[in-house]
């Protein structure tokens, strides 16, 4: 059984849509939200997205949120003036998904969406150590605690992001326990894939 999409979800989907040609579609990131949430969305991504964001906001300090946001954005510089903290980042996401959920129809999360991959967690956590000398001790920290107090699935699909978003080179074996990773957490055929344009050896 996989998940509902094949492609990605939740928070990490929504950070594709900070590229570095953002603003020509929005005067700000809040106003960016709009078009991202549109009625004819599948509410699974609604709900996945709510549900990343709730996670965040409640079970980790808005540095930590910062950061791992920021890794998985081409925007550099998001947290400013117009987005003070990451706290209230995902504080106003939870409310955009709510007013959408209000207004549209729900689709419960089935059994494979709500996979949060703490029997994987050891797996995750090896990962994203491996990946120290790449992301930073800071950023490396911050998902290893987005893995224990939020969950493994979230702070692997982060990991998968940043290394996207940084167009960091990864070896075939690595890029295979990656697979496997995502094999287990039941992601579609694409989540882990856009990273094999990566892969060298």
């Amino acid at each position: 059984m996989q998940r509902f999409t094949e492609d990605d979800f939740g928070l990490t989907w929504l950070m594709n849509s900070f590229h570095a040609d953002w603003t020509s579609c929005a005067g700000s990131e809040a106003e960016a939200l709009g078009p991202v949430l549109w009625d004819e969305l599948d509410p699974r991504q609604v709900m996945s997205l709510r549900r990343d964001a709730a996670s965040l906001m409640e079970r980790l300090p808005a540095g930590t949120v910062e950061r791992l946001w920021e890794s998985g954005v081409e925007f550099p510089g998001f947290f400013g003036s117009r987005v003070p903290s990451g706290t209230l980042w995902m504080r106003l996401i939870v409310r955009e998904c709510d007013a959408w959920l209000s207004r549209n129809r729900t689709v419960p999360l089935g059994k494979a969406d709500q996979e949060e991959g703490f029997a994987h967690a050891d797996a995750v956590v090896g990962e994203l150590r491996e990946e120290a000398d790449h992301l930073g001790e800071d950023l490396t920290s911050d998902l290893i605690l987005c893995a224990d107090r939020c969950t493994p699935d979230l702070a692997f699909r982060i990991l998968l992001q940043a290394l996207e978003c940084k167009g960091q080179q990864i070896d075939r074996s690595r890029y295979e326990r990656l697979e496997r990773i995502g094999m287990s957490l039941r992601y579609g055929e694409f989540l882990v894939s856009k990273l094999e344009h990566l892969v060298t050896g």
